[in-house]
C-alpha cells in the first residue's frame, strides 16, 4: 500500500483551524478518565460531542480531531472543526467526497462501528486524486472513524486524524474497546436534548420525531419554518410517508423527506420515528450541469450524479424507477457523448471539471 509523502505534524501547519489543534493537546494532558468525566458533564450540551473527541485523543495521539455527520441520503457535513479552509472544504464539499471510503462505508453498510481509513480503503486510493489533492491538502495520512449510532439515517462520526504514518492494530483495538462506552454516552446525549425538546448538534437540516402514535414529540428549528411555509409540499409529502411501507419522499423543491425509525429505548420516543430532510443527488446545483453535462438529457444528468455518488446499477434503477436495463442504456449513451468508456474515467471527467478555471 502506498504512503503519502511525509508531512509536517505542527499543527500550526495544519490545514485546519488553529482552535481545532488545541483540543488534542489539551486532551493529551489529561487522563481517560477524567475526560471521560468531562463528557458525561456535558451531556445534552453544546460541547459533548468536543468532550467526546477529548476522550478519543486520551487514547491515541492524533493531530486533528472532527467530527463528521455522514448521512446515507446526502452529502457529508462537517461539524467540528466548525472552520476550514476553503481550498480544502471546497473541493470536499463539490464532489470529492464521492470517493471518502468513511461515506461509502456507511452509504452501504451503514453499521455504527470503528474503522480505519488505512483498512477500509482500496489499495488504488492512494493513488487517486482523492489521496494526492484532497488528503494531502488537509494533511491527512490516516484516520480513525467512530461511526456512533444513528438518527434519522445519519451517523455522528467522531475521527481522529494523524498527519504521519498509520494508526497501529493495536490502537484501533484500543479504540475499539471503548466504543460500547462512547455509544452508551451519544445515547444519553441524545435522549437528554429529545427530553428538552431540542434536536441534533447545530444542524440546519429540518429534522423532527413523532412517538409510535404519529404525535410530534420534537422539532428543531428548520423543521418549524419548513412547516410554515404553505409552499413547501410538507402536508402532501407527510401524507405520502403515511402510506406502507413507504421510508421516503419529495418536497416541492426536490429534497427529500427521509423517515428512519429509533431503538425500542430511544428515551421520549421509544420505537418512535425521525423525519430528516435531505439533498439528494436528483437536486444537485445547477452549477454543476455547466460544461461538461450540457451535451445530456435530465435522465442521463440524474444517473451521472447518483453513480458520482457510488449508487450502482441496481441502486439507481430503484431511486428513478427503471429497470436495470434501461439505466445501462443510459449510462452507454451518456459515456458515448462524454467519449469515454468507464465509471473511472466519469469521475477523472468530473475531477478536471472541479479544477478547471473558475471553480
Amino acid at each position: 500500500m502506498n504512503v503519502l509523502s511525509p508531512v509536517s505534524a505542527d499543527p500550526r501547519d495544519r490545514a485546519w483551524t488553529r482552535n481545532a489543534s488545541e483540543i488534542p493537546r489539551r486532551a493529551a494532558k489529561m487522563g481517560f478518565w477524567d475526560a471521560i468525566g468531562r463528557a458525561s458533564a456535558a451531556i445534552g450540551g453544546e460541547t459533548f460531542y468536543d468532550r467526546l473527541l477529548e476522550v478519543l485523543s486520551s487514547l491515541v495521539k492524533a493531530d486533528l480531531l472532527s467530527l463528521v455527520r455522514y448521512s446515507s441520503f446526502g452529502a457529508p457535513d462537517l461539524v467540528i472543526p466548525r472552520e476550514i479552509r476553503i481550498e480544502v472544504a471546497a473541493p470536499y464539499d463539490s464532489g470529492f467526497y464521492a470517493f471518502d471510503p468513511f461515506h461509502n462505508y456507511w452509504r452501504t453498510v451503514g453499521e455504527p462501528a470503528v474503522k480505519s481509513l488505512r483498512r477500509l480503503a482500496p489499495d488504488e486510493l492512494w493513488k487517486s486524486r482523492y489521496a494526492l489533492e484532497f488528503l494531502r491538502a488537509a494533511r491527512i495520512s490516516d484516520e480513525i472513524a467512530v461511526f456512533l449510532p444513528p438518527i434519522g439515517g445519519a451517523s455522528p462520526t467522531l475521527i481522529v486524524d494523524r498527519a504521519v504514518g498509520e494508526f497501529t492494530a493495536a490502537e484501533v483495538v484500543r479504540v475499539e474497546s471503548v466504543f460500547p462506552l462512547l455509544a452508551g454516552l451519544h445515547n444519553a446525549h441524545l435522549k437528554a436534548i429529545i427530553s428538552r425538546g431540542l434536536i441534533g448538534h447545530s444542524t440546519e437540516k429540518p429534522l423532527r420525531l413523532i412517538d409510535r402514535s404519529g404525535k410530534e414529540l420534537a422539532a428543531n428549528h428548520a423543521w418549524r419554518t419548513l412547516a410554515a411555509d404553505p409552499g413547501s409540499g410538507l402536508v402532501e409529502a407527510l401524507a405520502d410517508l403515511a402510506c406502507p411501507g413507504r421510508t421516503q419522499t419529495s418536497l416541492a423543491d426536490g429534497r427529500l423527506i427521509v423517515r428512519s425509525p429509533l431503538a425500542a429505548d430511544f428515551g421520549a420516543a421509544p420505537g418512535g420515528l425521525c423525519d430528516q430532510v435531505e439533498v439528494s443527488a436528483l437536486n444537485a446545483p445547477s452549477g454543476q450541469d455547466d460544461g461538461w453535462l450540457a451535451c445530456l438529457t435530465h435522465r442521463e444528468r440524474q444517473i451521472v450524479m447518483l453513480t458520482l455518488e457510488g449508487h450502482p446499477i441496481v441502486s439507481i434503477a430503484s431511486r428513478l424507477g427503471l429497470k436495470r436495463g434501461t439505466v445501462k442504456n443510459h449510462r452507454l449513451r451518456l459515456y458515448q457523448k462524454l467519449d469515454i468508456t468507464t465509471e473511472r474515467e466519469l469521475f477523472l471527467t468530473y475531477m478536471q471539471h472541479l479544477r478547471a478555471p473558475g471553480r
